[in-house]
């Protein structure tokens, strides 16, 4: 893709997750030609490695909206993919927006590779993250090589992944080069999503400290994966916690971030669902809205999980392996403990780690949040640069839902900049 004589792109989205692929196909749908840039080797974003929480009955989390886009996405022939690309260039002449996209190698080649990961499995450095591989199976190749940590291109002392691919796939070629890119558009999307709060900015609770308390989303992946609590093997935990609004609603985040107490509960009741037996309790400082049928849900939660408005004060391991934490009693103002075998820290959405970067490349203005600033609280989609838009949680907290209505709009306000530019 050549600055000389240029395809002229309706839109490139940057950032491969819900709200860019929801972005992306809503303006295929519209006629656009686009591309979709992603900075990982593969689509779907944090989102694609959210379980299912559906019980008897669905609980409208959003993870199948999900699989459900990324397979529409790579049947789309009007959306051109770019992964393990970064965007280090930004211009605008004539109304056009004038990209430069670093790609990295693409070692493994999708129409060799038959995803057998024996590259994954004989690679040494595979521990250290040279080898990166995902479990969303619309991906396809599931794996990448990531020159950052390969040995081969750091010293080229390595060629085992090229020697070990199977003579009939031959797939990867380490001397493949990463590309530089130059795409012309006549919008841009900023949705290049968010990154949770760090379960440690409360280091009273132990995180990476314990090995029993883990942060939400690594429970939602194991749960995806098949290996979370009541898995083959693993001991199936009695007495399972959640502390909701860790890393959101205190002095360093002052902002709600929306989905806490929705997956919490769902997360709560689906285990109460699959193990009857456990005994599931969330804390929380107060209920936030978890959907259309907010108090219907609510109040059928209650039901199945104790829920204690109380955020503990400190917790440390017992000899028998358990966690015991210490609260107040809302009703009394006691002081009172409680035993769990797994903790799960509920923790909140915060801004990308490249927003303050990627803003200043874009020449676009933040929140003091740092989450990327729209210009009208009601229309959150558009910024105060023209033909530059915004789709989820790169301008704020929001849900799977919420991040592809929202992407839909901002979609469709592209396209109708696009006719009338």
């Amino acid at each position: 893709m050549n600055m000389d004589n240029p395809k002229i792109f309706s839109a490139v989205i940057l950032g491969g997750g819900i709200a860019g692929i929801s972005a992306a196909l809503e303006l295929a749908r519209l006629g656009q030609e686009v591309a979709l840039v992603e900075k990982t080797p593969f689509f779907g974003g944090r989102a694609a490695n959210f379980c299912c929480k559906a019980t008897d009955a669905c609980q409208k989390c959003g993870a199948c909206l999900v699989d459900d886009r990324l397979k529409a996405l790579f049947q789309e022939s009007r959306i051109t993919l770019l992964p393990h690309a970064e965007l280090t260039g930004c211009s605008r002449e004539n109304g056009l927006f004038h990209l430069v996209v670093k790609q990295q190698p693409e070692v493994i080649n999708p129409e060799g590779c038959v995803d057998c990961g024996l590259c994954y499995e004989e690679c040494p450095a595979a521990d250290k993250g040279a080898i990166l591989t995902t479990a969303v199976t619309q991906n396809h190749p599931r794996y990448a090589v990531n020159p950052g940590a390969c040995l081969y291109f750091q010293d080229g002392s390595c060629h085992v992944c090229q020697q070990i691919c199977p003579p009939t796939a031959k797939a990867i070629d380490l001397a493949r080069p990463a590309k530089t890119l130059e795409l012309t558009a006549k919008a841009l999307v900023v949705a290049t999503g968010y990154r949770p709060s760090d379960p440690r900015c409360r280091p009273h609770y132990g995180y990476g400290r314990l090995p029993h308390v883990v942060a939400g989303y690594e429970l939602e992946e194991m749960l995806r994966n098949g290996k979370g609590p009541g898995s083959r093997g693993a001991e199936l935990p009695r007495r399972i916690g959640f502390i909701q609004c860790v890393g959101s609603r205190d002095q360093e985040h002052p902002y709600c971030s929306q989905v806490c107490c929705a997956y919490t509960l769902r997360l709560a009741r689906l285990l109460k669902h699959r193990w009857p037996e456990a005994e599931v309790t969330s804390f929380y400082m107060d209920l936030q809205e978890t959907g259309r049928q907010s108090p219907q849900f609510q109040a059928e939660a209650r039901r199945e999980v104790k829920m204690v408005r109380a955020l503990p004060g400190d917790l440390h391991a017992t000899p028998d392996g358990r966690v015991k934490l210490r609260y107040l009693e809302e009703d009394t103002g006691q002081p009172a403990t409680a035993d769990f075998d797994l903790l799960v820290l509920s923790v909140g959405i915060g801004p990308g780690e490249d927003n303050p970067a990627l803003a200043a490349l874009l020449q676009a203005e933040l929140t003091p949040d740092g989450f990327f600033q729209a210009a009208d609280p009601g229309q959150r989609t558009q910024t105060s640069q023209p033909g530059l838009f915004l789709a989820g949680t790169a301008e704020g907290p929001r849900d799977i839902a919420g991040c592809i209505s929202q992407a839909a709009a901002a979609a469709r306000q592209v396209s109708r900049y696009v006719k009338e530019s």
